[in-house]
């Protein structure tokens, strides 16, 4: 192992890598097929690793701090083409977090950019009053925030996209994205019409008639639907090598949002898996050519840009439009997935993760939906790696413990049930009169037959 110059970083590839730990070390595996493996550093500073193989070159940022000694050691599996590096830990027994979240301890870059956003923000210094003010933010995320209306509303009146940081991002389109947004003119919309819009659009898009068919027709494969279990409580989640790939094409960013903005993020997020975990049950953990459309159209964020202000006001959305557009439209179906997003919020974050990058990888083939992961997908991906797993249990919590009943939802559904009930009990006693009906008849049909039977051995019994 020895040192290395950053002189190489603007010339070389990023590697694909992963991370392991024992009690005493570090282990980084490297793949690097085309390495200059006689000409391979590798320099280990404190919670830092910065290798160098041209290639390659990559810069770690670990959350611990890490030391070189005689028992570190570093070999090449030229079979495998992967470099494997056991490095000490300085602290033997401590457990480094996360290491499955590869491109969390990718080193940072110095702006933060997203879709054509006004201001770009750049992070120039960071001091220790303000790590403290980002730990009693994220302490200040919880239960009770979640559920008190934004502080200020006129800061995100034209604002959208991932934590409202985006704004006149659509003014030079003429229409190429109004096919998955259901405004138009969105940069001159404010905070409010979006929000009064969409559930105006949705009550005149509800169909009683729909709702009542599914109501009482029960489709055959209903039940397999809700029989079904998804992967997120089969299996332990893990992030494939694809998977891997993309996120380390996404790199780090940091992001600097406000509570307020914190809150709203937090919200769209769970719209967004609740999108996300609809599509998957009702396919029966399958993909179609209609994935994409489901969730961009059933997610409120996705598809209405909108900003929730309370964490009742969120799941109140996911549930009417889960009653508006799927082929499926069953209270009891909208309800259980409720259960699947509060199981994906408690695996954590890769298992968020999984979902987040299926997501890419569907609007990334149903164009134009990609622009919905430049505003939304991509910045969720790298920031939830930077979230405290108290907050996906904060979520769970709130899960856990709401209870939404069909009269906050609108839409009059107990008095369309009760109608429908109304009515099929009246058809009900018709069907029961009919048959009494053709009972009768047939047991007067049967009476005739056998009067004219009994007539007929009378008058051979006169014959005779």
């Amino acid at each position: 192992m020895g040192n290395i110059s950053s002189s190489h970083t603007f010339t070389m590839l990023t590697p694909n890598f992963e991370l392991d730990q024992t009690d005493d070390y570090l282990i980084l595996k490297i793949k690097a097929r085309f390495a200059n493996v006689k000409n391979t550093e590798i320099d280990v500073d404190g919670n830092q690793i910065t290798f160098c193989s041209y290639p390659y070159y990559l810069r770690l940022h670990l959350p611990g701090e890490l030391k070189e000694t005689s028992a570190s050691s570093g070999f090449y599996d030229w079979d495998l083409s992967i470099f494997t590096f056991n490095i000490n830990k300085v602290n033997p027994g401590e457990k480094f977090a996360d290491l499955n979240l590869i491109n969390k301890f990718l080193e940072q870059p110095k702006t933060y950019q997203s879709f054509k956003p006004k201001p770009s923000i750049e992070v120039l210094k960071k001091n220790n009053d303000d790590d403290n003010n980002d730990v009693d933010d994220e302490d200040n995320i919880n239960c009770y925030f979640l559920q008190v209306p934004l502080s200020d509303q006129n800061n995100v009146r034209v604002k959208y996209g991932f934590g409202n940081q985006t704004q006149d991002g659509f003014n030079h389109f003429k229409g190429e994205f109004f096919g998955i947004i259901e405004i138009s003119g969105i940069d001159d919309m404010d905070f409010n019409q979006r929000k009064t819009t969409q559930y105006a659009t949705e009550y005149l898009e509800f169909s009683d008639d729909h709702y009542l068919a599914d109501l009482m027709t029960e489709p055959d494969e209903l039940q397999s639907i809700l029989d079904f279990k998804p992967f997120w409580y089969n299996t332990t989640c893990t992030l494939n090598d694809s998977q891997k790939d993309i996120l380390k094409s996404f790199g780090n960013k940091e992001y600097l949002l406000s509570k307020d903005d914190k809150k709203s993020a937090l919200l769209s997020l769970v719209d967004i898996i609740y999108a996300y975990c609809y599509c998957i049950r009702t396919n029966l953990g399958e993909e179609n050519c209609e994935s994409a459309w489901v969730i961009n159209k059933l997610s409120s964020t996705l598809s209405w840009f909108r900003i929730f202000e309370t964490f009742d006001e969120t799941i109140k959305a996911c549930i009417r439009r889960s009653l508006c557009y799927p082929l499926y439209r069953r209270w009891e179906l909208s309800i259980l997935v409720l259960s699947d997003v509060r199981k994906v919020f408690g695996n954590g974050c890769v298992c968020l993760l999984t979902c987040l990058l299926d997501i890419h990888e569907l609007f990334n083939k149903s164009d134009p939906r990609y622009v919905l992961n430049q505003l939304y997908i991509k910045d969720y991906c790298i920031w939830i790696q930077q979230l405290k797993s108290t907050q996906f249990d904060t979520i769970v919590k709130l899960l856990f413990n709401h209870l939404i009943v069909k009269k906050q939802v609108g839409f009059n559904l107990e008095a369309l049930e009760v109608a429908a009930k109304t009515v099929g009990e009246d058809l009900a006693i018709l069907e029961r009169a009919q048959n009494s009906n053709n009972i009768v008849s047939k047991l007067q049909n049967l009476q005739i037959s056998n009067n004219s039977l009994d007539s007929d051995d009378d008058e051979e019994e006169s014959a005779e």
